[in-house]
């Protein structure tokens, strides 16, 4: 391999990282001054200055390299010379560099034109300009690669698009690029064929671009012929091309035609983010998307089935403001995952890897560094997947970000380098010196490919009847171009095409089927409508999905007969077409397939259709049919319809049923119709035995109760409930949850005399939940009470410390006895979980001077290291000369008391002091400034003395002498206030999970920021939890929160320092530290192992 220009002297030396190094050791030519014309490979090769090769000679044979350049502390080895050695591939393939560095910047994503040219969307830097100047000072591109020899290497690149905000992936299409750039859909063009666009029309916009990435992505080719497009939950306000607004808040995937025209939702929800699709045989779409749920259980992400007018995961409120249209819960999730972060996402043809990887899934993975290969199986009306790793890589800095299939069978990787920062948790430091690049995995013994793209076909002189026999062609790539020939044909490949769906091979009369309904002339509907009889499943569904895009009438009593009896996959896209198609003849067929729909996605397809035919006078009726499936599927569309003519009493009879399906949907109905709460109060009062519901059930009703919590009949209801000495706990404890969500904000006076009923009398799990419920609502008229509590010393030091909490909202001021009940809760033998509460109750208290000096004097020089910070945050605000003094004195007494203060909060703490405490305290701040300057030697220190470790004592340390479980879940263990851990050795290295326990605060996840609310009378530091349009629900500490209205907030900042308190190390020997790092890193594989046995 030939050294290149970016080439770095660790390439050189063979040591670990090309990050470890300063940024001055880069050697680096300028591979962006000649961007305006065509660069290759050759005309950039390196040319090193006589000193640079001096230096090496020198290192070489001296060999003082690790000492001066770098921080390495592993010694060089054979393998660290390989520059891709870290990559690795399963055994009988092999990976390799498709494009020399120097002809790239920091590729994302990557899209193939018709002659085998690669367009990368990349970036020229770190992501952290703010969204405000990428949209003013757009700075991205649009790259075009060219293999001009042939030999798989990519060696001519051009700048085909300059000054993109945020290109985010396309698809070539005509002649044209069609490409995602929020807040626009954008098609380039390069109208003289110099690998420059010179025509750039806007298609569509309206979306909203957001830095971190979490924006629209795509577009992507469907087999039907139309362009598909993913986008976050950030917001929509686009004027179609027929002149309606869309306007939204939620995320969507989107379709429309590639002028623009027929812009619709395909599906939406409450997730974050959707990155990528591909499709499968029948059309249906699956795609890459973050947080189908909040972390927990080792899960966030996911892949997903997207179908016409499904809602999916997780909830969010504007489920509700977008008003989109529910068929009941929330739609199933296909694949669910690990806080992987994956990205690009595609769909394997052909036989190139080998024929037992045809049809396989295979997605990039950022944050494991990792391709998955997911083997994908139908089960119903959709499908199922088993995932392996494909690659991976020993390197933490790899992150791979898109994965696609050349035309010989091979697979392209993107792999984006370290630029990415904002919005992903585990790139919190900009690492601009770890390149991107671009690699090619192929199988050892594939033979070679002949003409893979077709160009010695000449496919623009082939007749119809040519091209159509290409459609057999084992090159994909030449299968597709005959495609879009014979749709750019349009009806004089008819003929062609209609024999073609004759065809032995499924794949082929797919093909057939598509290209036909693309080109969408009599003559081709009517064959594709002949597709219905085929004896493929598969191409019944594609036939389905055509039609119904067609608004196809003439198919609708065949696709009445399919959508009461077919496979599950056919009787979807049967129901889905009826109602696309928008004739209500269908609604009885439509009824009757809901008797037995067997499936959620049969279910869905179902009523969405039923919801978009607007004839709620055919439904009435079925509200009484015998089967209870058409009875469900019928309520719950005239519920959904707009202007709804549902009545009371039509859904009282479900609520009354004895059949739980229709009772739960009951439940479900009422429970957004608030207006009929003595409807629901009366179902409430009838009996209903909660020790017979499900889970689901309870949650059910859980709900319904929180709909209905401003109703004073149902709080008095829950009142006399909580009251009851006959009903059970755990019938006590989902009332005590409602009154916690409900959003209620004159609270009933009922309600406070039964919590305090409880606080004095119930069992221990019910008065911790009303304490924490006393803390979150901030209520003052149980002061008593909980004076009561914390004056007790017979009772138990977490329960005293709660009660202090609950009562230190509304009266902050400690007394001097409170005073001395917390600071003797700081030392051993106290438990570390309550030492560390007792430290922030203190931080939150409003101290006295005399208070705080005594602190500074007594306690801070001699509390554990890792309740420093809390304690810190005691003094803020403080202006006494006697009290700064105090707290210089006990901070200096050693340095390691230095090590887990954050120099940001102590410069603001002391700039509040007067001008001799400031003097005083300047030697202790150069003390820390040095000593945070030594962090990372410390760290390299710390990691090489630890030992192997044993797993199951680590578990024990975690769920023992460390605490790690009262803020930390995994799995189902554990609590939910830090980041779920539960597969955090899959996607964070060791040194990076030593950092975390060490300096919590140097890299944290982004879903648990720190955040400083001020009110007009108050200070709250937390992870804001939830947010409404009226408050937010701020966590505080482990299983407490406060709920602040807006109206009181002064300022909400961002705060540098985690909640997780530093220095646990210090608390733990070496070997229970060695003990908690090898669990850590063992996880999921170690949880997943023990939940087994």
């Amino acid at each position: 391999m030939s050294f290149i220009s970016k080439c770095t002297l660790t390439q050189f030396f063979g040591c670990g990282r090309a990050n470890d190094y300063p940024t001055f050791m880069k050697i680096s030519g300028d591979s962006y001054a000649a961007e305006s014309r065509n660069i290759t490979q050759g005309e950039l090769n390196c040319s090193f200055p006589k000193s640079v090769k001096l230096l090496y000679f020198i290192a070489l044979f001296l060999g003082i390299t690790l000492l001066i350049f770098s921080s390495c502390v592993q010694n060089p080895s054979k393998e660290d010379n390989d520059s891709m050695s870290y990559l690795q591939v399963p055994e009988g393939f092999v990976i390799e560099e498709a494009v020399s560095p120097d002809l790239i910047s920091f590729p994302m994503f990557a899209s193939f034109d018709d002659q085998g040219r690669l367009f990368v969307f990349e970036s020229t830097g770190v992501n952290t300009m703010g969204t405000e100047k990428m949209l003013a000072e757009p700075s991205y591109h649009i790259r075009l690669l060219e293999d001009s020899d042939g030999d798989g290497k990519f060696d001519k690149s051009t700048i085909y698009v300059d000054s993109i905000p945020l290109p985010m992936g396309g698809t070539f299409y005509q002649g044209s690029l069609y490409a995602a750039a929020p807040p626009n859909l954008m098609r380039y063009t390069d109208t003289d064929n110099d690998g420059i666009a010179d025509k750039k029309d806007v298609i569509l916009n309206g979306w909203v671009l957001n830095a971190n990435a979490a924006t629209l992505h795509g577009p992507f080719m469907g087999p039907d012929g139309w362009l598909y497009l993913c986008d976050a939950r950030r917001g929509f306000d686009i004027t179609t091309k027929e002149g309606a607004q869309l306007k939204g808040k939620g995320a969507r995937i989107w379709r429309c035609r590639p002028d623009g025209t027929g812009l619709e939702s395909v599906a939406g929800g409450g997730f974050d983010n959707t990155i990528e699709m591909v499709f499968m045989p029948g059309g249906e779409t699956i795609g890459t998307m973050t947080y189908f749920t909040d972390p927990q259980n080792g899960q966030r992400d996911a892949l997903m089935h997207w179908v016409e007018g499904g809602v999916y995961p997780k909830y969010n409120s504007v489920i509700d403001e977008d008003q989109l249209k529910l068929t009941g819960d929330l739609m199933p999730v296909m694949t669910k995952l690990p806080r992987i972060a994956h990205s690009g996402l595609l769909r394997y043809r052909g036989e190139g890897l080998g024929n037992e990887y045809n049809g396989d899934l295979f997605s990039a993975v950022f944050n494991t560094g990792k391709i998955t290969r997911h083997r994908v199986t139908a089960v119903g009306a959709t499908f199922k997947t088993e995932e392996e790793d494909f690659m991976t890589s020993k390197n933490p800095d790899t992150h791979p970000t898109d994965v696609l299939q050349d035309a010989d069978g091979s697979l392209l990787v993107i792999i984006t380098g370290g630029w990415f920062i904002e919005g992903c948790p585990l790139s919190r430091v900009a690492k601009p010196d770890v390149a991107g690049g671009i690699y090619r995995i192929r199988r050892k013994d594939a033979s070679p490919v002949k003409d893979p793209w077709g160009k010695a076909l000449e496919l623009s002189k082939r007749s119809p009847e040519e091209l159509a026999g290409l459609i057999n062609d084992s090159r994909v790539m030449v299968k597709d171009a005959a495609v879009e020939k014979l749709v750019a044909a349009g009806s004089n490949s008819v003929p062609a095409l209609v024999k073609m769906l004759q065809d032995k091979n499924e794949d082929s009369r797919l093909a057939a089927l598509f290209a036909l309904a693309r080109i969408g002339s009599i003559e081709a509907i009517a064959a594709v409508r002949g597709s219905l009889k085929d004896n493929s499943a598969t191409v019944r569904t594609a036939a389905s999905r055509s039609l119904g895009l067609a608004a196809d009438r003439e198919s609708v009593d065949m696709l009445m007969q399919l959508v009461q009896q077919d496979s599950a996959s056919v009787r979807r896209q049967a129901a889905t077409a009826l109602g696309q198609i928008g004739d209500p003849r269908c609604i009885p067929a439509l009824l009757s397939a809901a008797s037995n729909p067997n499936d959620r996605f049969v279910e869905h397809a179902i009523i969405h259709s039923l919801i978009t035919l607007k004839k709620p006078e055919l439904l009435i009726p079925a509200l009484n049919h015998t089967s209870e499936g058409s009875r469900k599927a019928a309520v719950i569309a005239l519920d959904q319809m707009d202007n709804s003519p549902l009545r009371q009493e039509q859904v009282l009879a479900f609520l009354q049923s004895k059949q739980p399906a229709l009772r739960n949907t009951g439940i479900w109905i009422a429970s957004h119709r608030p207006a009929w709460a003595d409807m629901v109060i009366s179902f409430l009062q009838s009996g209903l035995n909660m020790e017979e519901l499900n889970k689901d059930e309870l949650s059910a009703v859980q709900k319904l109760l929180i709909t209905f919590s401003e109703n004073p009949k149902l709080q008095g209801y829950m009142a006399k409930e909580l009251g009851n000495n006959q009903a059970s706990n755990s019938w006590k404890q989902l009332l005590l949850t409602v009154i916690s969500e409900s959003p209620v904000k004159d609270f009933p006076n009922a309600w406070t005399l039964q919590l305090g009923n409880l606080l004095r009398s119930g069992n221990d799990v019910l008065q911790r939940s009303v304490l924490a419920l006393i803390e979150s609502r901030r209520l003052a008229a149980l002061n008593n009470d909980l004076a009561k509590i914390i004056e007790d010393n017979s009772a138990d030091p977490d329960f005293r410390i709660g009660a202090l909490g609950a009562r230190g909202m509304t009266v902050p001021e400690l007394s001097a006895k409170e005073f001395n009940i917390l600071t003797g809760f700081l030392k051993p033998p106290t438990e570390s979980p309550i030492r560390q509460s007792a430290a922030r109750l203190l931080a939150r208290a409003k101290l006295n001077e005399g208070q705080q000096k005594e602190l500074a004097e007594q306690y801070v020089g001699t509390a554990d290291l890792f309740l420093l910070p809390s304690l810190m945050t005691a003094f803020e605000g403080s202006k006494s000369e006697a009290v700064g003094l105090a707290l210089i004195k006990a901070l200096s007494q050693t340095k390691d008391r230095l090590d887990n203060l954050s120099e940001q909060d102590m410069e603001k703490l002391l700039a509040n002091f007067p001008e001799k405490v400031q003097k005083e305290g300047k030697p202790l701040m150069d003390a820390l400034r040095a000593r945070h300057a030594e962090r990372l030697s410390k760290l390299e220190q710390l990691e090489a003395s630890l030992s192997r470790g044993d797993l199951e004592r680590g578990k024990k340390v975690f769920f023992g002498k460390a605490a790690c479980f009262t803020c930390h879940a995994v799995g189902q263990e554990g609590a939910h206030f830090g980041p779920d851990l539960s597969n955090i050795g899959e996607i964070r290295s060791s040194h990076d999970i030593l950092e975390a326990i060490v300096y919590p605060s140097v890299s944290f996840a982004r879903e648990y920021d720190t955040y400083q609310v001020k009110t007009k009378t108050k200070t709250y530091l937390g992870v804001i939890k939830e947010q409404f349009p009226d408050l937010i629900i701020l966590a505080v500490g482990p299983g407490a929160e406060v709920r602040i209205p807006r109206a009181e907030i002064v300022s909400s900042e961002q705060h540098a320092v985690s909640m997780m308190p530093p220095g646990l190390e210090k608390s733990l020997s070496q070997e229970e530290l060695s003990d908690l790092m090898a669990y850590l890193k063992s996880l999921p594989d170690s949880y997943k192992t023990m939940n087994k046995q």
